[in-house]
């Protein structure tokens, strides 16, 4: 099934291209409106997307982040979106202890920022060595209350991405220099009409290894500066 990118933030992570013959690679940003492959389980696609995204968005405001859940796949969506690791790979403790022990994070829940501040302190007074304490949250609570901890931990992701079915599947062409992606519905062109660069051909069927280092360096190589502003129909 061709599917489009129809609902969502003005541009996404892509993540779920196992899911795919034809598609970006995991860790590409993509521009809501354009067609992102021939793809099946566009539901299982779209929740993918949506934790890729989260995580990029988390990070974008200099979190260090951590995935909570256990699914193997959605790990890899989160390590398409620059997740520093999961929860479970780990030594930490869920609360701060009555006495040290030697957990590398402390990780905690709060409503507020009192309570952020107070489990900081707290962890603080108990180690009295450097102790990261993570937050576990889910999106919102994390853009709000991650710059106060060490870190966040995702936790349930909301449905940021949704894909609907599309008729055609154009050649996608993206200029790194112009963060601009070229939908050639006939028109075959290979450099940008802006800058006169060459484009970047977004869909594929070959893709990388799915491995957390990889998935990592490929999302920072393609969100530094290739981020798609707007498209051009041509």
């Amino acid at each position: 099934m061709i599917v489009a990118y129809a609902r969502g933030p003005p541009v996404a992570v892509f993540a779920g291209s196992w899911l795919c013959s034809r598609s970006p690679v995991d860790g590409t940003p993509i521009a809501l409106g354009e067609p992102v492959g021939d793809c099946s389980l566009p539901e299982r696609l779209a929740r993918l997307t949506s934790i890729a995204t989260a995580v990029f968005l988390l990070k974008e405001k200099g979190m260090r982040v951590f995935y909570g859940g256990d699914d193997q796949e959605e790990l890899l969506a989160a390590y398409a979106g620059g997740a520093d690791g999961a929860l479970k790979e780990v030594k930490y403790r869920l609360g701060v202890p009555e006495s040290p022990d030697d957990s590398a994070f402390v990780v905690v829940e709060a409503s507020g920022e009192e309570e952020v501040r107070r489990a900081l302190r707290r962890a603080g007074e108990v180690y009295r060595r450097r102790v990261d304490v993570l937050l576990i949250a889910d999106l919102d609570k994390a853009l709000r209350l991650g710059p106060l901890a060490s870190g966040v931990v995702l936790k349930e992701p909301p449905n940021l991405v949704a894909f609907e079915e599309a008729s055609e599947l154009p050649e996608i062409g993206r200029c790194t220099h112009c963060g601009v992606d070229f939908l050639m519905y006939g028109s075959k062109i290979s450099r940008c009409i802006y800058c006169g660069r060459s484009l970047r051909g977004v869909l594929t069927q070959r893709k990388p290894t799915l491995r957390p280092e990889i998935l990592r360096a490929i999302h920072r190589k393609l969100a530094s500066g290739a981020l798609p502003k707007r498209l051009v129909v041509l």
